[in-house]
């Protein structure tokens, strides 16, 4: 009876410290989450004004060149090419935090439900080493195990929708971050060449 006793303590403690890793994965998703979201919203924000500012004063320089009396501006495709970099680096910094944030929440979903799935599963391993109140015969022990298990497999299907739409929110928000950051300067780099051959 001692050994039962103690073998139960140790189940009792498995279980405890599996519901205290879920405890501490969701406080970090939800901390995370927040601080993340947080500098990467101001860091595309920023690119996104940058960005249409930046074609805002071109549209009032391209007018300050056609009030010049006889002045041809030269070389308008490229001051087009710069509008067009500039216009696809502000609409893809704009949904650039969305992505992120839709990543991040995704992310720290998964870890939180396989969290979640040790925990069941540690409880279902234990059940045998458990006290339970009104689970005292081995069916009602098999039958609550079963359960568990049973929640264990619909969270492993939560866990695997989850980690889909983190790979989804991870790809588009890479590719879009990646599109901002090289047409930004692209578009920059255009500008300054029609301005300085417009001088």
């Amino acid at each position: 009876m001692g050994n039962d006793f103690i073998s139960a303590r140790f189940a009792q403690q498995d279980v405890l410290e599996a519901q205290a890793r879920t405890k501490a994965a969701l406080q970090k998703y939800e901390d995370e989450s927040i601080r993340v979201r947080e500098s990467s919203d101001k860091f595309y924000s920023n690119l996104a004004l940058f960005s249409g500012g930046t074609i805002a004063l071109s549209i009032t320089y391209l007018g300050y060149l056609k009030s010049t009396q006889g002045r041809e501006i030269l070389y308008p495709r490229v001051l087009i090419g710069a509008w067009i970099c500039l216009l696809i680096c502000a609409v893809t910094s704009i949904f650039c935090p969305l992505f992120n944030s839709y990543y991040v929440h995704f992310a720290r979903l998964r870890i939180y439900i396989n969290s979640l799935v040790e925990q069941k599963e540690t409880a279902a391993g234990a059940m045998d080493n458990l006290f339970l109140v009104n689970v005292n015969t081995p069916e009602e022990k098999e039958s609550e195990k079963n359960r568990l298990m049973a929640e264990t497999k619909d969270k492993k299907t939560s866990r695997k929708w989850a980690k889909r739409r983190e790979t989804i929110s991870s790809v588009l928000w890479t590719g879009f971050g990646w599109i901002a950051r090289l047409t930004f300067p692209v578009g920059i780099g255009l500008l300054m060449f029609f301005a300085a051959k417009n001088i």
